[in-house]
């Protein structure tokens, strides 16, 4: 993966309400709003930017990073739907996991909410590897996860836990910290 760069975290705020805007619609009554996979997926496609793996993790130049999804299909098909995932230089790859599925080659894991709860080895073996884990559930921080996604006020926000990333090994751009609604540095008790 490539190493942060200063510029990138002003970016990322103005490349996300680019993505946003491009999502598919749903009505909601009053108007239409982004799908909520459809935002999650726009989420997991910039984050890769702003996470700097160890070394060892780091993916051969010119290689897609994988993002790797367990019980979260239409997230899954929305990032499918992106340019990003068409493009064989720079783009990314998307991998549908079942439980107890190896991460070998995967860079950043999305579970879903269903799933969480039953994850605890594939967080175990995404902490081994390096992998950044990224979920939709309460309580999820605490349990491993790195970054999860809140509905708030009717829209996708992120939390972050340091010590999950500091547990895999991961260093998170500054930017991407100033835009989480909450950033927890040690284990909640």
């Amino acid at each position: 993966m490539k190493p942060l760069a200063g510029n990138r975290g002003r970016v990322l705020a103005g490349l996300l309400v680019l993505a946003v805007l491009m999502l598919p619609r749903v009505s909601t009554g009053q108007g239409s709003a982004p799908a909520e996979h459809a935002v999650k997926a726009a989420y997991l496609a910039k984050l890769r930017h702003y996470v700097e793996w160890p070394a060892g993790a780091e993916l051969p130049a010119g290689s897609r990073a994988v993002i790797a999804t367990l019980g979260a299909d239409e997230v899954a098909e929305h990032l499918l739907e992106m340019p990003a995932a068409k493009d064989a230089a720079g783009g990314f790859s998307v991998r549908r996991l079942r439980m107890g599925d190896s991460l070998d080659g995967v860079a950043m894991l999305f579970i879903g909410d269903a799933y969480f709860s039953r994850a605890g080895g594939m967080i175990d073996q995404a902490n081994a590897k390096s992998v950044l884990v990224v979920s939709e559930s309460d309580d999820a921080l605490r349990r491993g996860s790195v970054i999860n996604f809140r509905l708030v006020n009717e829209r996708i926000r992120f939390e972050i836990s340091l010590e999950s990333a500091d547990k895999a090994g991961l260093r998170l751009s500054s930017q991407i910290l100033k835009l989480a609604t909450s950033v927890i540095r040690e284990k909640r008790k």
